[in-house]
């Protein structure tokens, strides 16, 4: 609402962080059973399978490196669940070995000379584990051409990419041998490349000179060493790695697809943002830059003066002042600053900003290459020399998706890996529509620890309306919920126009993001996503408007009036059950003698990831719910099902997105008259599950160690006053703090 119309509300309270500990449980495992045997599929299997194998040595292995091969096995579609990876045939260490997931199954590293004594064991093998792999396998074919290619031809692959100087941009994602003559054998053939000029040597390692006051300073590029020589040093040291290379044909590139050295091949896109024209520039209020958070705009770069006043710092530039996208870069700063003061009759928290300037986005048209290599290790230097800004906006996105929506982007996974390594929130555009494409989003949007934020539209009172008619829309790959949440995308900026993008969308998420790590005591990137996330309005995640927009009544950081908010952090191991129990049922939610009122828990695990980028792109899960004691003294769930691990999996993944980090669970606990329940407290239950443990060389999922999780639960009464608020603080006494800096828990007598 307007200024003008707010009413004057009761005083918010801070949210509390729970300090009670978890007590964990071991979970006792399940091993393969006589039951499992799909019987009436067992024989054919043994059938086909030796004889798909029979023939793979018959025909010669194609491109073979040191004797070994990759195998593409395919699962049925029942056996896609982790309890079936069918580690009884491919688990004999030295000559055939599960190294990653893939489309539909697995790939194995295979000694071709190996290959009949596999045939005959699965002909022949007795043992109940090794039955049960073979019935669930539907076939076992060598991984080539056609695979990488999935589906396109090389001249569909070469036209996709864009151009840089020496011909076009590409992502060699190397095949994961763990055999080290296999690896030497793919280094020397890559190598050989770069020798012959079938790949063209290229440069973007980058080191930030320091800039001085008043001066330009352009990053430095070192020449020391190829972005080919290193993407094999580290192949060569951990037998996974992936590099942008230039390649200057379409023979060079028909040559690296039969050589068996990758197993994915991506054409790099540009990156750029949709931006109509640029008015005059007026002089808007300038907010009080004093201890206002920073948020970094990896944008065009800032040259509005009037906003000048408002930069905390500018890194070197990555694109060069002619060829960067001012126009867009000085729109998202004037709305990271102070959107709300361009936009005063919409709904929007009142939050101002100072900016850390990031120049490394191009304008269109300026034909500036697009080296996603050199992009990301700048990103990394920015990151190490500005430790102190936590958020960062990215209202820049690829111009066409990628060619496949469940593989995960380079981009998108080189940001996810900056994030986790410095601490760092990103809060990155969905991306919008162009003329004859997809609604699918655009990397970096699928990147994962980040807040990924689509376009809505403003109803005529100023509040949040339907979807944005120019925003792309989720979901993302391997199951992510994307986008994450969305707020207004046809805003007022400087110049004076109204434009629409989801690049506009963005900085209103980072601002708010940015005065609740400011605010929060301990606060960390998950924290502080799933404070905002709980604070949307949806019950259920929409692919255009994620779950909602965050209200400002209140800020993620307090409560709202007849509201309480737990927020807390942990570590968990897979293989445990983790209980915090003890958690009071607040009188002012009984009605009746039952359960009444609402709650919200959100909560985001810090996931293992796959390196291949590729289906299966989450190796370890989180499944939380809270829980409570029935009349009849049995467990009941008020928030989450904890049906994820017993739905079949491929309902759990459409219907329960069971492998997203993201846990959301929303409900009424008044309908149909309230819950009856025994006792007095509740519980929290929460759990990590793995998968695909044999890409970490881990025998078991205790081997993974421990998993950072946030969690923040609210319950509200629907009242208007703090009485919840004061008989949970009350209830748990020492066991909760204020989570906001510089503020006392006060109980109201």
């Amino acid at each position: 609402m307007p200024p003008d119309d707010r009413r004057e509300r009761p005083a918010l309270n801070p949210v509390l962080t729970l300090r009670k500990e978890a007590v964990p449980e071991t979970v006792q495992g399940r091993g393969a059973k006589e039951e499992h045997v799909v019987q009436d599929r067992l024989d054919a299997q043994r059938r086909i399978l030796s004889e798909r194998i029979d023939a793979i040595v018959g025909s010669g292995a194609p491109a073979a490196h040191a004797g070994r091969i990759h195998l593409a096995v395919e699962m049925f579609e029942d056996s896609f669940a982790p309890s079936w990876t069918p580690r009884a045939l491919f688990t004999d260490g030295r000559y055939a070995r599960l190294v990653a997931p893939t489309r539909g199954g697995y790939l194995v590293e295979a000694e071709v000379a190996h290959l009949p004594t596999l045939a005959r064991h699965i002909r022949n093998a007795s043992a109940v584990e090794a039955r049960v792999a073979i019935s669930r396998v539907r076939d076992i074919r060598p991984y080539g051409a056609d695979d990488l290619l999935r589906g396109r031809g090389v001249e569909a692959l070469w036209d996709r990419a864009s151009e840089v100087e020496g011909g076009k941009a590409f992502v060699l994602w190397l095949l994961p041998f763990r055999d080290e003559s296999a690896r030497a054998s793919v280094i020397e053939t890559l190598m050989r490349f770069e020798a012959e000029r079938a790949v063209i040597p290229t440069f973007s390692v980058v080191e930030l000179p320091p800039r001085m006051i008043g001066t330009e300073a352009v990053v430095n590029v070192r020449r020391d060493e190829t972005n080919l020589a290193r993407t094999v040093r580290s192949y060569r040291r951990v037998g996974r790695a992936r590099g942008v290379v230039t390649v200057p044909s379409r023979d060079a590139l028909q040559a690296i697809v039969l050589s068996g050295s990758s197993f994915r091949i991506d054409p790099v896109p540009r990156i750029e943002a949709t931006s109509p024209g640029f008015g005059a520039e007026p002089t808007p209020p300038v907010p009080n830059a004093a201890a206002q958070p920073i948020v970094a705009v990896v944008d065009g770069g800032l040259t509005a003066q009037s906003y000048t006043g408002l930069e905390a710092w500018q890194a070197p530039d990555l694109v060069p002042p002619i060829h960067a996208d001012h126009v867009h870069g000085n729109r998202v700063t004037s709305l990271v600053v102070h959107a709300h003061a361009w936009n005063h009759r919409l709904n929007l928290p009142q939050l101002d900003c100072r900016v850390g300037t990031v120049r490394a986005l191009p304008r269109p048209g300026a034909n500036y290459p697009a080296d996603f290599a050199r992009l990301v290790d700048y990103l990394r230097a920015v990151a190490r020399a500005h430790p102190e800004t936590r958020v960062w906006n990215i209202s820049l996105n690829a111009v066409e998706p990628e060619a496949e929506a469940d593989l995960v982007s380079f981009l998108g996974d080189e940001i996810r890996s900056i994030a986790r390594d410095h601490g760092i929130l990103p809060v990155v555009s969905i991306g919008n529509q162009r003329a004859g494409g997809t609604l699918q989003l655009c990397a970096p949007a699928d990147c994962e620890a980040a807040l990924t934020v689509g376009g809505r539209s403003h109803a005529g009172d100023g509040v949040p309306g339907g979807p944005c008619t120019v925003s792309l829309r989720g979901p993302g790959p391997d199951g992510m919920l994307k986008p994450d949440l969305s707020w207004f995308s046809n805003l007022r900026m400087i110049g004076g126009g109204q434009h629409t993008g989801s690049s506009f969308a963005t900085p209103l998420v980072s601002s708010l993001a940015a005065h609740t790590f400011a605010n929060l005591r301990d606060p960390t990137p998950d924290l502080v996503r799933a404070l905002i996330i709980n604070a949307t309005e949806l019950e259920r995640h929409d692919a255009a408007l994620g779950w909602g927009t965050p209200l400002h009544e209140h800020l993620p950081w307090t409560c709202a009036p007849g509201s309480v908010t737990l927020a807390w952090r942990a570590k968990m191991r897979p293989g445990f059950n983790y209980y915090w129990r003890g958690i009071p049922i607040p009188p002012e939610m009984i009605r009746n003698g039952k359960l009444a009122g609402k709650g919200r828990l959100t909560a985001i695990l810090d996931p293992i990831v796959s390196d291949n980028g590729g289906p299966n792109y989450f190796a370890t899960r989180l499944q939380a719910a809270l829980q409570y004691t029935t009349r009849a003294g049995g467990t009941g769930n008020l928030l989450g099902s904890m049906r994820e691990d017993r739905a079949p999996e491929l309902a759990a993944r459409s219907d329960l997105a069971k492998w997203h980090p993201v846990r959301r669970h929303i409900r009424d606990f008044g309908q149909r008259g309230g819950i009856t329940f025994s006792g007095d407290t509740m519980r929290l239950h929460a759990r990590v599950f793995a998968r695909d443990l044999f890409q970490f060389d881990a025998a078991d999922h205790h081997e993974l160690g421990e998993q950072d999780v946030a969690f923040v639960l609210t319950l509200s009464d629907g009242s208007d006053s703090s009485d919840l608020y004061n008989s949970m603080a009350q209830r748990l006494g020492t066991f909760v703090e204020s989570a906001v800096v510089e503020q006392a828990i006060e109980v109201e007598a």
